[in-house]
């Protein structure tokens, strides 16, 4: 039978079960020892082979098997010894299973357990340049970024001194860019989305943004990209008016 990977430090359930020696403890300090867990290696017959190679092409620690992965993440989020095990034999029959950051990153010392993160930009350059930095952190950290562009003034609005502001486009066009190029570990590509206002007066440029035509300098053909519907704006779909655009 299979030796006991070093995920965990004791196994029931397992005639093979062996402690973890402090030496082997000592060489992998970036995972959380999982205590008593009772690991049914039986049910990786429940899991197809499209799901195991995913698994181990994106998921396990080196030298982990599926049910050690399975351990490690119920040991990590259980409230005590109970709830952690109730938690493993839901995942490792397929019950539920968790997303992404959790099974990859809950219980070691990297990346975030966290799937998705939502900020928004201020309407001055240090913000912009400060939710840039701050989407290259949770982005690097394995977590998909939804960004709120609407507080950004519209093109060609007074800004301090002379000139004029260039609107959110081109800002968000490097946001496009720097996510492309942030690999999340070994799982997936930088994902990001941009949401604005309904009534923001460079909105329908934000609806034209994926396509791959016109100025590609002005284009974000990674990103995804949502709006925000007021009630007024339905009301006036409703009654067939005319609907005003405004910056904020």
């Amino acid at each position: 039978m299979s030796a006991v990977s070093e995920t965990a430090k004791v196994i029931r359930n397992d005639a093979d079960a062996r402690p973890l020696d402090a030496a082997a403890e000592k060489k992998r300090p970036e995972l959380k020892v999982v205590r008593e867990i009772a690991v049914d290696r039986s049910r990786d017959a429940l899991l197809t082979e499209f799901g195991k190679k995913t698994l181990d092409d994106r998921y396990l620690l080196e030298g982990e098997s599926y049910q050690d992965m399975f351990a490690r993440v119920a040991r990590t989020y259980g409230d005590d010894a109970d709830h952690a095990q109730r938690i493993y034999d839901y995942i490792s029959q397929l019950w539920f299973m968790p997303a992404t950051p959790v099974l990859s990153n809950g219980g070691a010392a990297r990346g975030l357990p966290i799937s998705c993160f939502l900020n928004g930009v201020g309407d001055s350059l240090d913000d912009i340049v400060g939710t840039w930095n701050e989407n290259v952190a949770l982005a690097s950290n394995g977590g998909g970024i939804g960004t709120y562009w609407g507080g950004v003034r519209s093109i060609g609005e007074k800004v301090k001194g002379s000139g004029a502001t260039s609107g959110i486009i081109p800002f968000i066009r490097v946001m496009d860019s720097l996510t492309l190029a942030i690999s999340q570990g070994s799982l997936r590509r930088g994902s990001a989305a941009c949401y604005l206002d309904v009534h923001h007066p460079e909105i329908e440029e934000f609806l034209e943004i994926r396509k791959p035509s016109g100025d590609f300098n002005r284009k974000s053909l990674n990103l995804h990209h949502g709006i925000n519907i007021t009630d007024e704006f339905m009301h006036a779909v409703a009654a067939d008016e005319e609907f005003g655009l405004r910056s904020p």
